[in-house]
């Protein structure tokens, strides 16, 4: 009886730090979630300074397979309100590699080329894979693309699919939507964040 007793209590104890590990997962899933959503669902359509070949893009978005550069504004919730460059990658931190959020103060409207003094937020520890991918919902058919290459409008969705510590996390689709006072598509209503 001692012994059926223990190993229940065994198997109890199992399952619920189980349940414990798929709950804190969950929770980091939908928080990491729910905060690049915020931040890539503000990006900015200002146009770029010093553009010197047609092959460039005039908007502040260097978009590509494993990085993805933008301009948009940080949601005060998270205590650095206002215009900032973004870069969503994967960087070394403790050993492995990690998916990092760097921003810096959108000063001038220039893509930054340099990333050691902006702030980091380490979003997810422990990536194994990380692949971005760009979709122009304006096509009849839109397409995931690996990187974007047009020259005349921003990409409408990126998808980010992802995998850490053995653990496949959802596909997110997150709406790149332009601020409305930096959008040219735009009615020209003011926006916080925003500028023509």
């Amino acid at each position: 009886v001692v012994l059926a007793l223990g190993s229940a209590l065994r198997t109890t104890a199992q399952t619920e730090e189980r349940v414990d590990q798929r709950l804190a997962r969950n929770d980091e899933i939908r928080v990491v979630t729910g905060f690049l959503q915020s931040v890539l669902g503000r990006i900015s359509g200002e146009k770029r300074q010093g553009i010197t070949s047609a092959d460039e893009s005039p908007f502040l978005i260097s978009a590509g397979p494993q990085e993805l550069v933008w301009a948009g504004v940080m949601p005060a919730r998270f205590g650095v309100a206002g215009r900032q460059f973004f870069r969503l990658a994967l960087a070394e931190v403790g050993g492995s590699s990690a998916l990092v959020l760097q921003f810096t103060p959108l000063e001038e409207s220039v893509l930054p080329t340099a990333w050691d003094q902006a702030a980091s937020e380490v979003l997810v520890r422990n990536v194994a894979a990380f692949a971005l991918q760009y979709q122009d919902a304006a096509q009849d058919q839109p397409e995931w693309l690996a990187a974007w290459q047009t020259k005349d409008r921003l990409p409408s969705h990126v998808l980010i699919s992802m995998e850490a510590a053995n653990v496949a996390w959802p596909p997110l689709v997150v709406a790149m939507r332009p601020l409305i006072a930096s959008d040219p598509s735009a009615s020209g209503v003011p926006t916080f964040g925003g500028r023509r």
